[in-house]
């Protein structure tokens, strides 16, 4: 069914069609995420109640952010009856987007308190949906329940983008949502794809592979360097200014220096493939601890810092082939005569 609004703004007319063939319960679904390439496809099912004040709700794609927020609080907040549901990335890679967004709407329809007997979806038929549907083409641009679960959809995707953006903050998802964005694809490129990447899609694909090539270490000393690489990284998003990097002095090398607010931070990177079962403590001798603090007296009278307080860290890095390394960040690992 075409969707046709002589307003311009979505309306009524099909939810009134859905009712004059007899239908009580009539829900718009509608969808969010089908062309990021990371995160989940997240889908909305919406039972308006009759009466309800429609004046603000439309296509999400027509309204800013702010608009959806409000939008989606009110419906919270109402007498609304809200259904959502997702599929994975991992789920998305097993089926396909369209089998996925499928799955994400019939599991948005369950979830609904109000199961409605009708369903309004936009875009093209789903199969397999828990109640008779209709198709509107344009839908969420036609039908007020259609735009009221666009809203929903999208809002509650954005809000799973920002606290992935927490968790993986080079890839900017508060900004792009997962979207390739000219900084999401230079990220891609520059960090590889991380879990929550769709591996599937094409442009997640080239960067799997080139990031496997560029990063597959031939020998121990370039694993360490991939590792030291990574730990910067890491200091940096957490807000270390570095100092210098594979210091050398009295027959020690320290692998980071760098400020962490006004303390100096000493720190010592291990990069294998696998968990360490040993604790921090034991991954520098006694003999290296005293080599690595002779190398910080060095570092200190160099640059005169010889008052700042320092600590001496250990970072663990476990790497694989695709995806961002997981991080260990263990502080103050052990304490020298010399300096306390």
């Amino acid at each position: 069914m075409r969707a046709t609004s002589e307003t311009g703004r979505p309306d009524w007319k099909h939810e009134q069609a859905a009712h004059d063939r007899g239908f009580a319960r009539v829900g718009g679904v509608d969808e969010a995420g089908r062309g990021p390439l990371a995160g989940p496809v997240v889908a909305a099912c919406v039972v308006l109640p009759r009466g309800f004040d429609s004046t603000d709700i439309n296509d999400s794609k027509k309204i800013s952010a702010a608009s959806r927020e409000r939008v989606y609080d009110r419906l919270r907040n109402s007498d609304a009856a809200i259904g959502v549901g997702s599929a994975s990335p991992d789920e998305i890679t097993d089926t396909n987007i369209l089998r996925a967004t499928h799955a994400a709407m019939r599991r948005a329809i369950e979830a609904c308190p109000v199961r409605p007997d009708c369903i309004l979806v936009d875009g093209r038929p789903v199969p397999l949906l828990p109640a008779p549907s209709i198709a509107v083409v344009g839908g969420d641009a036609a039908s007020v329940s259609i735009a009221a679960a666009s809203i929903v959809a999208k809002v509650t995707r954005d809000r799973i983008m920002d606290e992935m953006a927490i968790l993986y903050p080079q890839y900017r998802f508060a900004a792009n949502k997962g979207y390739p964005t000219p900084d999401h694809l230079e990220a891609l490129r520059r960090f590889g794809p991380c879990p929550i990447h769709r591996s599937g899609f094409g442009p997640v694909r080239a960067a799997q592979d080139a990031f496997a090539l560029r990063t597959k270490p031939n020998d121990r000393a370039e694993t360490g360097a991939i590792g030291e690489r990574w730990a910067v990284i890491y200091l940096e998003r957490l807000g270390h200014r570095i100092l210098a990097t594979r210091f050398r002095a009295q027959h020690a090398e320290i692998d980071i220096v760098s400020l962490d607010g006004d303390c100096v931070a000493f720190t010592e990177v291990k990069t294998s493939r696998r968990a360490r079962s040993e604790p921090p403590s034991a991954m520098l001798t006694p003999a290296q601890q005293e080599r690595i603090a002779a190398a910080a007296e060095g570092f200190l009278a160099e640059h005169r810092m010889d008052d700042r307080d320092c600590r001496f860290d250990v970072i663990e890095v476990i790497i694989g082939s695709t995806h961002v390394p997981r991080i260990r960040h263990y502080r103050d690992v052990y304490r020298l005569d010399s300096r306390h």
